[in-house]
């Protein structure tokens, strides 16, 4: 723990299990950076799943900025700490798949780069989306994405692409399409579906964009609808995954929303910013919460609108 005197006292919750572990290798080079820009700040560190959302409400007020020292998880806790806490969130990303930090433009693996940009303190309102009482920040996946997500929990010895892209694989040969009955806006569907990726943010699985054109700020969810797909035709498409022309691909429907409603007869595998949903559901009621916390992001740096 270290004082000096800076603008802003900064609170960061480090996840010590982060990035299987990365976060507590990286810490001296965190502290010496933080020290070199005279910062004021405090480590606090988890011990168990949910005591970020702990910590947070119990000391958060006494900072003028909260950061997350560790991943999506990471940050989702924070975040679901924070609905009465009015302060900036930064983030120092050193997780397994850091989607959260790519959405707001940062450079992910680049310690001295996170520091710079939480030191810069550019602030941007962002909305957040609320899934059955719980929060997320950047997306919620269900069906293949879901699926996907729960298999890479049993990869703990895998960490950033590599992990995402064996968990992908796993998915693509084992699982089947799902029923499911979806409402929003003017539609009503009630069919076997593959894929439902409903983004805040344009980032997901360790660098996929399966909603490129997301904004965290306009109001709306970014949906990515995939009824049916073949294997070869997964195969086929995937580098568009990556490359931000997923909307290209035929099998891929677009939609905008700020409320939906999924149900199903049967368990719904998904995921809330990385994090399988837990315990299972059968029915999810989500909504978006508009200009909801102030997030500390390199927004100078998204460049996927410049004409």
């Amino acid at each position: 723990m270290t004082k000096t005197k800076s603008k802003h006292r900064y609170l960061l919750i480090v996840n010590p299990e982060a990035g299987s572990r990365s976060t507590m290798k990286a810490l001296p080079d965190i502290e010496r950076l933080l020290r070199d820009r005279k910062a004021d700040y405090e480590f606090h560190f988890t011990k168990e799943r949910n005591h970020a959302t702990e910590l947070v409400k119990e000391i958060g007020s006494h900072f003028d900025v909260i950061v997350s020292v560790g991943g999506d998880g990471t940050i989702n806790e924070i975040v679901n700490g924070m609905p009465d806490i009015d302060k900036p969130l930064g983030i120092i990303p050193i997780g397994t798949g850091n989607d959260f930090a790519r959405s707001c433009s940062m450079n992910v693996g680049h310690l001295e780069s996170a520091v710079d940009t939480l030191l810069a303190h550019d602030v941007k309102k962002i909305d957040l989306g609320e899934v059955n009482g719980r929060r997320f920040v950047n997306v919620m996946g269900m069906g293949f994405e879901g699926r996907a997500n729960d298999i890479g929990k049993l990869l703990p010895f895998l960490h950033g692409t590599p992990k995402y892209l064996i968990a992908i694989g796993w998915a693509y040969l084992t699982y089947r399409r799902m029923p499911l009955k979806i409402k929003f806006n003017n539609l009503d569907l009630d069919e076997k579906v593959f894929l439902m990726s409903i983004g805040n943010g344009w980032n997901v699985g360790g660098g996929l964009q399966l909603t490129p054109k997301a904004k965290l700020d306009d109001g709306l969810f970014d949906i990515c609808y995939v009824q049916n797909i073949s294997r070869w035709r997964i195969l086929q498409v995937f580098g568009k995954l990556y490359d931000g022309t997923a909307h290209e691909v035929e099998e891929m429907e677009g939609h905008q929303t700020n409320e939906i409603t999924v149900k199903s007869n049967f368990p719904i595998p998904a995921h809330i910013d990385g994090e399988s949903f837990d315990p299972v559901q059968k029915e999810f009621k989500i909504k978006l919460i508009p200009k909801a916390v102030e997030i500390i992001g390199n927004w100078s740096a998204d460049k996927r609108f410049n004409s």
